[in-house]
């Protein structure tokens, strides 16, 4: 039965597993281009296992950001999947405490949104396992493809892909922000306040770790307000 379960797990991720196959490949070129080894790149995927972060991470440490300030820039960023995470433990079938960590640690957007909404009831623990291992795997491998692409490319060419970096970061942000305000909101003000923090001379690790912390806070208690206040309103008219 496990079995069964597994094999199911397997063939619903292979959606997963091939929508990582750009992405990873790009990752693992821009990683050549940004001067990591293979075994550093292929490490970050191992170990870290989040696309926008290691992006991110990439980004920072052609910089030449401190590694503390990576760490913490790339937590925030991840803070997510804790919610994730005790969410979907309560549609997991009842497991061992390090199996949960297991699968925990492979968890990600798509993932979640496969295993939370793609099953009805309890999701057996070896279905989950199917899911997360073939799109980890997918990533893993398609990093190291996309390295040594890179690392055959000309060098003229490899210094042009630098510029890939900045347009994947586009391309994660634009749709996200269609129709979609408060993501429009977070976006803008955390670039106005970077871009003041670096003016003032604040290193660029530090600048864009405060300016994300900045901008999600005061944008949370912006709508936070908002909701109050639209909660008075109609109490005040259901009391009228």
């Amino acid at each position: 039965m496990e079995n069964n379960q597994f094999s199911a797990g397997l063939r619903a991720g292979t959606s997963i597993a091939i929508g990582y196959f750009p992405v990873a490949l790009t990752f693992g070129l821009l990683a050549k281009t940004a001067g990591l080894s293979i075994i550093e790149a292929t490490a970050m995927s191992i170990f870290v296992y989040a696309g926008a972060s290691q992006y991110m991470a990439l980004s920072l440490i052609t910089a030449g950001v401190a590694p503390l300030l990576i760490v913490t820039s790339t937590f925030i960023v991840n803070i997510r999947h804790f919610l994730m995470t005790a969410a979907l433990n309560e549609k997991m079938q009842p497991a061992k405490k390090w199996v949960k960590a297991i699968y925990a640690f492979w968890i990600t957007d798509e993932s979640f949104s496969m295993l939370a909404t793609g099953k009805k009831g309890k999701i057996p623990t070896a279905f989950a396992f199917g899911v997360i291992l073939i799109a980890y795997g997918s990533w893993v491998i398609f990093t190291v493809v996309g390295f040594m692409i890179g690392a055959n490319l000309p060098q003229f060419l490899q210094a042009a892909m630098s510029i890939a970096l900045y347009a994947m970061f586009i391309g994660l942000l634009v749709p996200s922000m269609k129709g979609n305000r408060k993501v429009v909101m977070l976006a803008g003000l955390a670039a106005i306040l970077h871009c003041l923090l670096h003016i003032v001379g604040m290193s660029t690790g530090w600048s864009i770790l405060l300016a994300t912390l900045a901008s999600s806070i005061l944008i949370e208690m912006v709508y936070a307000r908002r909701g109050k206040t639209a909660d008075t309103m109609y109490s005040r008219k259901e009391g009228t």
